[in-house]
């Protein structure tokens, strides 16, 4: 007969799935688990809240996106029938008119040139030389081009727009809200393109937005022209992946809290039942029964049988 190595005693339902859950369960229960489940279903409900959040911010990014593509493919229009008159009706969304191209007939008004200063052109800081262009429907604030800025503390001169009667493509952008800050400053300087108060400078009708010229057009000689909308995300911000990424990260950390406590709770079980099995007394070796050898005489037997010793 084989010997048989000591066992430890194990309860017969130390393994038992059953019991095993209940554990959990009444640990769950106590006072420092039942705070730490509250608290992560709070933490979840953060999480799912801030993922529902990315799914609307993510709703509207594409939707807006759509819209202002389909604008920069639009057809050409008349100024008039895109833009109405600053404080004549309600002020169009950006996603209405941002991109469209227009056309408009008039008259640079050259002694009424704005430098809109702080404004950025493939990374040279500068100033945008805006000029009304004063049509027979209203004045259409012109974005002619871009001057950046010298090493000299003089404000830039800037190149004068023709005379006479032109026709000029544009890109059709929104007014900007931001005081234009022109009582302040000097040399013809704005802080922003604000048709409401250009409109009140000039006295005269405005659109109630501005036109960036395309390169090439009458006016923007001199000048660096301005660049073409960025399609791939016009509406700016965070790309539509990454907001889809947000989603899923947020939903992943709600799922991870309210995983935590049950987690925690499994690894306590765990060890304590591993503790207790490791201290769990020894079984004693199995007696033989009557007639059968022990491991110690059957070696003795097999001593004997090679020396021919007797066996006791």
């Amino acid at each position: 007969m084989s010997r048989r190595s000591a066992r430890i005693r194990v309860p017969a339902d130390a393994h038992s799935p059953a019991p095993y859950r209940v554990l959990v369960l009444r640990a769950l229960r106590q006072p420092r688990y039942a705070a730490l489940s509250v608290l992560m279903v709070i933490v979840a409900a953060v999480c799912v809240a801030a993922g529902s959040w990315q799914i609307a911010r993510l709703h509207t990014k594409a939707t807006e996106n759509t819209a202002l593509r389909h604008n920069a493919h639009a057809a050409t229009a008349p100024v008039a029938s895109v833009l109405p008159l600053a404080g004549h009706g309600k002020t169009p969304s950006r996603r209405s008119i941002e991109f469209r191209p227009v056309t408009a007939t008039g008259t640079y008004e050259a002694d009424r040139t704005s430098l809109v200063r702080h404004r950025t052109v493939d990374s040279d800081i500068g100033f945008l030389v805006v000029t009304p262009l004063h049509t027979g429907s209203g004045t259409l604030l012109v974005v002619r081009g871009f001057i950046a800025e010298s090493s000299s503390p003089t404000v830039p001169t800037a190149p004068r727009p023709p005379s006479g009667q032109v026709t000029v493509a544009a890109t059709i952008r929104p007014g900007e809200s931001k005081n234009d800050q022109a009582g302040h400053l000097t040399q013809g300087q704005v802080e922003s393109i604000n048709p409401g108060e250009q409109a009140s400078r000039l006295g005269e009708p405005v659109f109630a937005g501005y036109g960036e010229l395309v390169a090439g057009q009458p006016g923007s000689a001199q000048l660096v022209p301005n660049p073409k909308p960025d399609l791939s995300n016009p509406a700016g911000g965070a790309i539509e992946p990454q907001h889809l990424a947000y989603i899923i990260q947020w939903y992943l950390f709600a799922l991870l809290a309210l995983a935590a406590p049950v987690a925690m709770v499994r690894a306590e079980t765990r060890e304590r039942s591993t503790d207790d099995i490791d201290a769990a007394p020894a079984e004693p070796p199995p007696t033989p029964s009557a007639g059968e050898r022990t491991p110690e005489q059957l070696r003795e037997a097999k001593l004997a049988d090679r020396y021919g010793r007797a066996v006791r």
